[in-house]
Order: C-alpha cells, then structure tokens, then sequence
C-alpha cells in the first residue's frame, strides 16, 4: 500500500506539475458582457472575441450577464478565479461613471477592476421617435420647454453614458423630462421605435442604423465632429448646445490578482488584434472608432476617467 500510495502521488505531483506548466492560455476563455446581446459592450466584445480565437488559438466565449447598470456582470467576474479565463468587457458607463455618480456603489473602480486594454471609443447620439413632431435639435428644445416634464427618455440606468448625456442636455437646454430606466440600450430602442417613449441620448453604434433607415430621427451627436457615417447629424455643439460633447470607450478587465505575465499575454493580443485593418473597418461599419490601448494607457485612461467624473459629477451636483 506504501508503495502505490507514493506512486499516486509521484502522478499526482506530474500531473499538476505538467497543468501548472501550460502555457496560457490552454483552453477556452470566458468574456462576460454585462448588458444584454447587440448593446455597445456586447457588439465591441463579440469583435474582439473574433479577432482573439484566431490570435489565441482558443475559443473566447460571449456570456451576456445584464442587469443593475453593469453590476451583476461585474460581480460574476470579481468572483472567478484570477487566472485569465474569466473576463469582462466593460464601458465608461458601467466600470466608472455609476461609481462616480453613487458615493455607495457597490465596487470601487479603482481596486476590484484589472484594467487590460482598450478597445474603441463612441459617441451618443440624441434620437427621437417618429412621431415627435420636431426635425431639428432646435425644434426639439422648443417644443421640450412648451411641455415641461411631459417627454420621457429612455437609458440604460442612472450613471450609464446614456443617462448621463440626457442630464446634461436636459441642464445644457434648460428642459425636464421624466427618465424611463432599461437593462440595455436595445430595449430602449424599440420602446422608442414603437412611440412608448420620446426620446434616448444612445451610444452611436447601437442607433446608426436605425437613423440611416429613416425609422428614428438623429438631432445630435456628442462627438467633437460629425460622425463620417451620418455626416448630415450635427454635433451637439453645432446644434447650440456645447455642454454635451462626450465621448465613451469599451475595454477588457480582468479580477484582482490577475497574474502580470497572463495581463501582459492579454494586453498585447488585443492590441495586436484591435489594430488589425480588418477589425479596424468592422469596429467603423457599425459606429466605434478603435483605439487598441494596451495595459499602460488603458490603466492610465481607467484612473484618469475616475478622477474626472469623480469631479465633475460632484461639481455639478449629480454624484448622489
């Protein structure tokens, strides 16, 4: 019995030996998107996820957890192993502004978040349902004033980009509107396709098409330019309302403790893969413009962007 037990143990010892030893990664990765199929994170993600198989020579795996602006996805990554097969996309919206804008959130950015690389970047742009009788941002605010507290926007819950952009062109443009909260921005947009609600401020990419088809009409854009697939939608400074010019990103994290060497192997992949010419072209056919920061630059946009919203919303009073 001495002799077999020291056997199994030598195999047992070889055996764990020889997992330790692979090379990451060896199997399938898990990327979580924590908001529902066809929102900004999922479609940026799915991209990405495309670019990685190939790259990494595994499967990366889409697991769409929404809910609570973001939070359940991101407590479904913060309690898996930290060993790089379980990831998350995230937007400014969920891994930064709902922390800036609630003192009791329930993660801290800054300490629950590996930051890995940065994907792209997008704009919102503020639509409003067919039947509004309104075809131009001024038009839209005059008729807004005529009827405070009468229109109604939808968002992706208080603290995503959306909510915030509609705050500030409800202060920007001196109206009131009642807030409509939805678990993605794609809900938000068929309540407005079918006239249940007035308006949204939606990220860029999960509205282009819809305006270019003539179903919803574009006002504005929160970009500093008008945006090369709509060139006839202003800006919102353009429009006469300079106070709404923002911009979102999408990036991949990782959960405390994630190994240097295995954020480094990721970091670089998705750089590699996000400045691919191809995925370049796929990112700008549906609205995002790539960015492929790698751990350095993306590390330095999460803080960064912490500290300005941070700021800012308490400044204008929104941080609650």
């Amino acid at each position: 019995m001495r002799v077999l037990s020291a056997v199994l143990s030598v195999l047992f010892a070889l055996v764990t030996g020889a997992r330790a030893a692979e090379p990451y990664p060896s199997h399938a990765i898990r990327l979580i998107v924590p908001f529902p199929p066809a929102g900004i994170a999922d479609l940026s993600a799915r991209l990405v996820a495309e670019g990685l198989r190939g790259r990494l020579g595994q499967p990366v795996v889409i697991e769409n957890k929404p809910g609570a602006n973001g939070v359940i996805g991101l407590r479904e990554m913060l309690k898996a192993a930290p060993d790089g097969y379980t990831l998350m996309a995230g937007t400014v919206g969920s891994t930064v502004i709902g922390y800036a804008i609630d003192k009791n959130a329930p993660f801290d950015p800054a300490r629950d978040m590996v930051p890995i690389a940065g994907t792209a970047e997008y704009a919102t742009a503020m639509v409003v349902n067919n039947k509004l009788p309104v075809n131009s941002m001024q038009e839209f605010v005059a008729y807004a004033k005529a009827r405070p507290g009468k229109l109604s926007f939808g968002s992706t819950g208080v603290g995503a980009l959306d909510f915030l952009a509609a705050e500030l062109l409800m202060k920007e443009a001196g109206i009131e509107m009642v807030h409509v909260p939805y678990k993605g921005g794609p809900a938000a947009l068929n309540d407005l396709l079918a006239g249940s609600i007035d308006v949204i401020v939606e990220v860029f990419p999960v509205v282009m098409e819809q305006i270019r088809a003539g179903a919803i009409k574009g006002l504005a854009v929160s970009s500093a330019y008008r945006q090369p697939s709509l060139p006839d939608v202003p800006t919102f400074a353009q429009a006469g309302l300079p106070g709404v010019t923002l911009t979102g990103w999408v990036g991949i994290y990782g959960p405390p403790g994630l190994p240097q060497d295995v954020r480094q192997t990721l970091g670089a992949a998705i750089v590699e893969v996000v400045r691919q010419d191809d995925l370049k072209d796929k990112f700008r056919a549906i609205g995002f413009e790539p960015t492929g920061l790698g751990v350095a630059d993306f590390s330095a946009l999460h803080a960064s962007e912490i500290n300005r919203w941070v700021s800012f919303l308490t400044e204008t009073g929104l941080r609650k």
